[in-house]
């Protein structure tokens, strides 16, 4: 058995576990709730905030940070924040744009080689 300090810390540690869960599940829930409702914007916003990181970006719309510089550097989505950031309303804005290509890498195996030439 520990001292009364270890106890308290561990007992410290479990209940923000515990919270942690139950804000998650809090989360969830409303999440499922709610998302018919709201717009691609709002989804995004309620789930991101307003800026992101490139990083973050490039996982919502499924592509590099390359990618997402590049997406930048041509207007395709609005940065923020000294430029640091992306704005999260501009990533919707180009989700939800009818008819435009979109960026997203490849899709399936890159074939280099006698795969390539059908060899």
């Amino acid at each position: 058995m520990g001292s009364m300090a270890e106890m308290s810390a561990e007992r410290l540690a479990d209940l923000e576990r515990r919270v942690r869960a139950l804000e998650e599940r809090t989360r969830k829930a409303l999440w499922s709730t709610n998302a018919m409702y709201l717009s691609k914007e709002d989804e995004l916003t309620a789930c991101y905030g307003d800026y992101v990181d490139k990083t973050v970006a490039a996982r919502i719309l499924g592509v590099t940070r390359a990618t997402v510089y590049a997406m930048l550097a041509d207007g395709r989505i609005a940065g923020a924040c000294s430029g640091s950031r992306v704005d999260v309303r501009s990533i919707a804005a180009y989700l939800t744009r009818p008819g435009l290509p979109r960026a997203g890498g490849r899709r399936g195996p890159r074939l280099t080689g006698r795969a390539a030439s059908g060899q």
